[in-house]
């Protein structure tokens, strides 16, 4: 039985190359409270999608402040991206940086994500070339 609804360590961006590639030539968008950056297919080295979340250490000075927001991100996220793996073959990579002042509310932060990932599917289906 395959779990749909984990967030493994191979779904987890972690490597400089990539994330660096992600923020100078990938695309972003806004959606309150994050900004995302994505990029889609090109890389054929990784067989999953992968994810990352960044909370600025200039807005929240404890580090728990920060892995709390982290960890309501990832949470809404995990549980909203079987919407995105029957959109499209190609793999992507996704980083959602927070940028708002407070610490918002997990159903602020879920009602964000839907809105974030109907946007992205919505690029997946255009081939990922608009941003807005």
């Amino acid at each position: 039985m395959q779990k749909t609804n984990t967030l493994g360590k191979t779904e987890r961006l972690k490597s400089f190359v990539r994330i660096d590639k992600l923020f100078n030539t990938g695309r972003s968008f806004m959606a309150f409270p994050f900004i995302v950056y994505y990029t889609i297919g090109g890389e054929a080295d990784t067989d999953c999608d992968q994810m990352m979340v960044t909370v600025s250490k200039h807005y929240f000075k404890h580090a728990v402040d920060r892995n709390h927001i982290k960890r309501l991100t990832r949470e809404a996220y995990r549980v909203r991206k079987s919407q995105l793996q029957n959109l499209t073959d190609k793999h992507f990579s996704i980083a959602f940086v927070y940028k708002c002042r407070h610490i918002s509310t997990f159903d602020a932060i879920s009602a964000a994500m839907d809105t974030i990932l109907s946007k992205f599917a919505q690029l997946l289906g255009e081939g990922g070339e608009k941003a807005e």
